[in-house]
């Protein structure tokens, strides 16, 4: 069976899902925070962002745009992190993103 290039983050389709204003800013911003933890930490391969820095509302993140260890984090940890930040978590507390990472790697 071939390997298959499936989709792990699609900015357009996240968006799609509440046409509220407000539900699609808090997406932005946890999008924002999320791809560029994965950019920094060399885990995805394409830029996620314009050049004026703002987040591409176009980008879809495919596997094999991505390294193993951030395939395993959309499997294992970002779950958790997006449940941590819908109860009232800090959108800039990324320990359980380095945490997760942490253990994937060790």
């Amino acid at each position: 069976m071939a390997d298959l290039n499936f989709t792990l983050c699609s900015v357009p389709m996240l968006l799609g899902r509440n046409k509220s204003k407000e539900y699609q800013e808090r997406m932005i911003l946890k999008l924002a925070v999320l791809l560029g933890f994965l950019k920094g930490n060399n885990l995805i391969f394409t830029n996620p962002f314009k050049l004026d820095g703002s987040l591409d509302l176009e980008y879809i993140l495919k596997k094999n745009d991505a390294a193993p260890e951030c395939v395993e984090l959309f499997k294992k940890v970002i779950p958790g992190w997006f449940s941590y930040l819908d109860k009232g978590g800090d959108i800039n507390n990324t320990n359980r993103l380095s945490q997760g990472l942490k253990k994937l790697t060790s």
